[in-house]
């Protein structure tokens, strides 16, 4: 991640989400406003115009939701983040003149999409004659092939899987750096996508590599997180159940090398996004994620964090009972609990008991 563009991420900005702000319609944004809503001064997004965050997403205060940039500006953003991921290669309709009218006002833009902003003439003219940066998060840093230099760290790295995109993968691994910072022990984040990169000023978009070099670029992410820590928490992207994004998945399987997985799952889910494919059982699932680790370090699913919004607390408990029975393993939602106490717990725990298990990279 270049530090020029990390800098982008320090600045107050304006999430554009226009036509799909919600806690799943543009997880981007989401992210942002419950890791660095303190920077965030608007949302943009006219069917929605008038309310606030906390009305939309049931978190993150009084940040207002506009219809148009210009009616942000007396808030002072200095950058425009585009808020919503999307498996696209085209720039979606109504986006650009909103685009246009940002870069006019004077903002930088940090693109989110697989389209490059660059790559439409209107937006490449206006942002050469404004003197505008634009970060284009998918754009893929040159990296090698993985060398499994992840087996010589002292560091212990754990991976945040699941059973399908957009359930929490990212919010499990965030929630459990930072409370393993807090509690004191000092843990880096390898942020695999852009909504972790903006938090946390480091990572890669590691969907935008090239297929060859996937694990490489989560090899160095890790590399560069487990300086100086004792931990590393991996955010995981994907699933390798999706026939959409199970590349990605096991390149971050195979690239960070774990020691322990927490395997992610978002409660009452019955089938997998975009696809619509059915998800099969959580237990064969993590036997999944467990077998394609790779032999000279074989990884066990340390606990199951699931994502219960829309859940009551007994619903929740319900559900959580029969999952811990399905599975043998301890279920934890961190955000409903108020943070990842217990999953640092488990993990704790886990770290103790397979200690010695795992076999000596032979050199």
């Amino acid at each position: 991640m270049d530090q020029s563009h990390a800098k982008l991420a320090d600045k107050n900005f304006v999430l554009f989400a226009e036509g799909c702000f919600g806690l799943f319609t543009s997880k981007i944004a989401a992210s942002l406003i419950r890791y660095r809503g303190d920077r965030c001064v608007a949302v943009i997004d006219s069917r929605k115009a008038g309310q606030t965050v906390q009305d939309v997403l049931g978190y993150g205060g009084a940040i207002p939701i506009v219809g148009r940039v210009e009616q942000a500006l007396h808030l002072h953003p200095e950058v425009m983040v585009i808020g919503k991921g999307l498996h696209s290669v085209e720039l979606p309709s109504g986006w650009k003149p909103h685009i246009l009218a940002a870069v006019e006002h004077g903002l930088h833009l940090i693109n989110s999409i697989h389209y490059r902003l660059a790559d439409d003439p209107d937006i490449a003219r206006a942002v050469r004659d404004k003197g505008i940066t634009v970060w284009e998060t998918k754009d893929a840093p040159t990296v090698p092939l993985n060398r499994a230099r992840v087996l010589d760290l002292d560091t212990w790295v754990i991976h945040t899987c699941g059973s399908d995109s957009n359930i929490g993968k990212k919010t499990a691994a965030l929630e459990i750096w930072n409370e393993a910072n807090r509690s004191g022990i000092p843990t880096g984040f390898a942020a695999t996508g852009q909504s972790g990169m903006l938090i946390s000023g480091h990572g890669i978009a590691v969907d935008g590599v090239a297929g060859d070099f996937m694990g490489g670029a989560v090899e160095q992410v890790v590399l560069e997180a487990a300086a100086g820590n004792e931990w590393v928490v991996v955010e995981g992207q994907g699933s390798l159940n999706h026939i959409g994004f199970s590349g990605v998945a096991l390149a971050i399987l195979h690239g960070s090398l774990p020691h322990a997985l927490v395997f992610c799952h978002r409660l009452g889910a019955e089938r997998t996004k975009v696809w619509e494919t059915p998800i099969i059982p959580i237990p064969e699932l993590i036997r999944m994620n467990e077998e394609l680790t790779v032999f000279e370090r074989p990884a066990k699913v340390a606990a199951v964090s699931v994502n219960s919004v829309g859940f009551t607390e007994e619903e929740y408990r319900r559900e959580a009972d029969k999952l811990e029975a399905e599975t043998g393993l301890p279920v934890v939602d961190p955000v409903r609990e108020g943070g990842a106490g217990r999953l640092v717990d488990i993990l704790r725990a886990h770290r103790r008991e397979t200690a010695g298990r795992q076999p000596v990279r032979q050199r």
